[in-house]
């Protein structure tokens, strides 16, 4: 496509980055293209890419400089596209802008009588109409005779490669306002108008990560819609019928199901979705395709007739939600938690808000895996905890500190595990903290034989991991024992259980589904474990028992084998577990084994898995194998972005053949052979901590929350 115009892209985010980019470069017009970013760090990974960037606030651009473009792109924040449109438009330029054009119908009144005093169009960025499996659906519609009912479902922990607070910026909404606009348009392209029925989300003061919305057509046909940035949902579109049921799978773009009330599964494609027939049917396609209907301004592009029918759903739905109180009282205890989106620290700030407190602070490296708790209204700030003097002006005036950040392994282990700790530290001593708990790990013992106290010698295991949280244990309580009026306590967790769970939980299942478990020495080896809701009564308990100060304590439930402890969690799949001998497993000596592209492709299409081997310590020197074996999957580690892969591509993961027997040689790390037993005898004498919850009931509970979330 050659071009003499000129094009704007009004914001330089992930959406430009990850999809716009490649599509204009597909397209040969990215020399005509020009990025207002005002972020410098966005604004330095566009220059990478040797793409023009203009790096300040796109107010002041239009301000200060004569504007001659023939189209904009607005991919900013929603509560800035008005003022991005009214502008455009005032400069003569057509304009896409990313969805949802706006949060209220105000707004887009006010946007549409912008575009009736202006020679040029506004349409809305809607890709997923683009989808040939979604104008497969919309084509076969006839299929399923009378529509009985319409469920949709899109879920899973959110991960994006954006690291932006504009996610939860309650302006912007939440899960609706950002994966519901695209189900709620495609609902009205099949069924026309739609009325909102009831609505219901998880928000209390910030933006919803879960949602249930129930909607009706003009013929009174029900429609569920159910989102959720925190659980893994069916990810289907399903429209039921009298003759059948017609679907489409969230990430599966080539193809459309149709099945008959007895008959089996077909499978329904189309050809020529995209105006180039070399593009192959992929979600960066429909990019290209969208794209191009822009550029000729076709009718397939959404209006904004159609976008602000969308838009009144969701001004509908967010005015249906019941409001929950989160004013803060001053006199309440206040809660400074690092660490506070890590599976311990979001069980801990629901527990603290669950419990009505409201002053909470809790400081990220990152936004990408905030969603569990952006849902509430806490502060969120970003802090980089080796920054010392960020670190002391963040922490004043704040009353309990509890450190649960760390680093897993590589390089920073030492500068996360001990130098931020020691700043939390010191920062919390200087501003007049009653009380600091930091969490550091049974790994500073290792695993000897029989009994391991508080006493035992550090022999400490987990690589860099373990020996860092070693060195950083040792600084503490000696520090500790200069300081009178701060108190400060290091706890010990065992193997943290429980749901929402990841090693000790989650991973198992995970890795059975895919042939990849087994047991190592007939899963004999103890397990230590710790309940979560018991950890957090540890922690509760550890802020406010004045003779714990300048101790640690280790904190578990007890003990029982490996086998005992993960069989019910692996349910149907623990008939099929085998077990080898630790020798056997390290030296990969067993019947089957996986060539290089067969891990490749268990990786790609198992995000899930590949986030747990991000977020857990053991797990450093296996990273650093892998993915020097297959570098292009490092970036996707690192960034923890839920992918969406080419479905035309030969190497096609969602239909790929079961794995072969390949268990991966760090499970004798985790579920290995030993013979330690923690005690908490300390724990239970001076913090006067007893686990509320025996070890039958969590796991009984864990088992429930498996069931129903990882099916």
């Amino acid at each position: 496509m050659e071009s003499k115009q000129k094009y704007l892209i009004i914001g330089g985010g992930a959406v430009v980055r990850e999809y716009y980019i490649p599509a204009l470069s597909y397209l040969k017009i990215l020399d005509a293209v020009t990025v207002i970013e005002p972020d410098s760090k966005s604004a330095a990974l566009l220059r990478q890419a040797k793409i023009n960037v203009i790096e300040e606030k796109f107010e002041k651009y239009f301000y200060q400089n004569d504007i001659n473009y023939d189209f904009a792109i607005i991919t900013l924040p929603n509560h800035l596209h008005e003022l991005a449109i009214k502008i455009c438009l005032k400069n003569n330029i057509t304009v896409l802008c990313e969805k949802p054009l706006s949060l209220s119908m105000e707004s887009c009144n006010r946007i549409i009588d912008y575009q009736n005093h202006s020679d040029k169009k506004v349409y809305t960025g809607m890709v997923r109409r683009f989808m040939p499996s979604f104008m497969a659906m919309y084509n076969n519609l006839h299929l399923v005779g009378n529509v009985k009912e319409v469920i949709v479902e899109d879920g899973n922990p959110f991960a994006w490669v954006a690291d932006s607070y504009a996610f939860f910026d309650p302006r912007n909404g939440g899960v609706l306002a950002d994966m519901g606009v695209h189900y709620l348009d495609l609902l009205y392209k099949l069924f026309g108008s739609i009325e909102a029925f009831t609505y219901e989300d998880d928000a209390e003061g910030g933006v919803e990560a879960n949602c249930t919305y129930q909607l009706k057509t003009q013929n009174d046909i029900p429609i569920v819609l159910k989102l959720s940035r925190t659980t893994k949902l069916k990810n289907k579109f399903e429209i039921i019928g009298s003759r059948g049921k017609l679907w489409i799978e969230k990430d599966k773009f080539d193809t459309c199901y149709f099945s008959s009330v007895k008959e089996s599964i077909h499978e329904i494609r189309i050809k020529n979705a995209f105006n180039d027939p070399k593009l192959n049917y992929t979600f960066e396609a429909c990019f290209v395709q969208q794209l191009t209907s822009f550029f000729n301004q076709d009718k397939s592009l959404v209006n904004l007739e159609d976008a602000t029918a969308v838009v009144k759903l969701i001004e509908d739905a967010y005015q249906k939600k019941s409001s929950k109180s989160s004013v803060i009282n001053k006199d309440q205890p206040s809660y400074f938690i690092t660490g506070g989106t890590g599976f311990i620290g979001t069980a801990l700030i629901e527990r603290l808000w669950n419990n009505g407190i409201r002053n909470i602070k809790a400081p990220v490296r990152s936004y990408k895996n905030c969603a569990p708790i952006a849902r509430l209204k806490i502060e969120l700030p970003r802090l980089d905890l080796l920054d010392y003097d960020a670190v002391k002006q963040s922490i004043k005036g704040w009353q309990y500190v509890i450190h649960l950040a760390y680093a897993a392994d590589g390089a920073n282990a030492y500068e996360m595990n001990v130098t931020a700790t020691q700043n939390v530290i010191k920062a919390a001593c200087e501003q007049g903290a009653e009380a600091v708990v930091v969490l550091s790990t049974m790994n500073v013992y290792g695993l000897p034989n029989g009994e391991v106290t508080e006493n035992t010698s550090q022999k400490p295991a987990g690589g860099a991991y373990g020996k860092t949280k070693k060195i950083m244990q040792e600084w503490v309580l000696n520090f500790a024992k200069s300081q009178s009026k701060t108190r400060i306590v290091v706890l010990n967790p065992t193997c943290v259980y429980g749901p929402n769970g990841k090693t000790y939980t989650t991973l198992p299942i995970t890795l059975a589904k895919h042939n990849r478990f087994c047991w190592v020495d007939e899963g004999k080896g103890l397990a230590n474990i710790v309940y979560i809701e018991n950890l957090l009564d540890a922690i509760m308990q550890a802020l406010l028992v004045k003779n714990a100060h300048a101790q640690n304590f280790i904190i578990t439930d007890g003990t029982l084998t490996w086998k005992e402890f993960l069989s019910p969690f692996l349910g149907k799949k623990k008939e099929q577990i085998i077990s080898l001998k630790k020798e056997d497993l390290l030296n990969g000596s067993f019947n089957e084994k996986s060539n290089l592209k067969q891990i490749k492709n268990y990786l790609l299409s198992n995000f899930e898995f590949v986030s747990l081997i991000n977020a857990h310590p053991y797990l450093g020197s296996f990273k650093k194998v892998l993915f020097s074996r297959l570098p292009q999957f490092r970036n996707k580690l690192a960034n923890q972005r839920q992918v969406v892969w080419d479905v035309a591509s030969a190497d096609n993961l969602s239909s790929a053949q079961e794995e072969k027997f390949n268990p991966p040689i760090w499970l004798n790390e985790l579920f290995g052979f030993n013979s330690s037993q923690f005690s908490a005898a300390k724990a239970k004498e001076i913090l006067r901590w007893t686990p509320a919850i025996d070890i039958a009931t969590g796991i009984k509970q864990t088992k429930k929350w498996l069931e129903s979330n990882h099916e």
